[in-house]
């Protein structure tokens, strides 16, 4: 039982030594990062401006790891902005007043802009609300 006390108390010193803790982050820290290199399929939110209305289209990315978690942290750095005059609308079939995107058109367009992920797809349909204009 003295074995196995003294066992104890050495293993607790070795523990609570800092230079252990200290590696032991650092190891945690280079596994991420290799992790992080890594091909990746998520589901993130982009933020598309049209005009200067905001809206949140949830696409279906592929990347690595890295530009994934870019995106994911400052996705306003990383947004797509459309001028209202190159939208092909179709009028929506669920609210009077809204308009349909074509997701593939919205997808080519998000790609054009975000190069650095792979864009598989989005989200459907993506319905906007054109502000009313004086020469209507």
């Amino acid at each position: 039982m003295h074995k196995f006390t003294l066992y104890l108390k050495v293993t607790a010193r070795r523990l609570s030594n800092p230079v252990f803790f200290m590696l032991l982050g650092l190891s945690l820290i280079l596994w991420y990062v290799t992790k992080l290199s890594h091909s990746y399929t998520a589901n993130i939110n982009i933020p598309v401006r049209i005009d200067s209305v905001y809206y949140s289209v949830r696409c279906q990315v592929e990347g690595s790891g890295y530009q994934i978690l870019l995106h994911k942290i400052a996705p306003r750095k990383n947004g797509v902005f459309i001028s209202s005059d190159n939208i092909a609308v179709t009028p929506s079939t669920t609210a009077s007043g809204l308009y349909d995107i074509s997701p593939f058109w919205l997808q080519n367009t998000i790609s054009s802009q975000i190069t650095d992920l792979k864009i598989k797809s989005v989200a459907a349909p993506v319905e906007i609300e054109f502000p009313k204009r004086s020469d209507d």
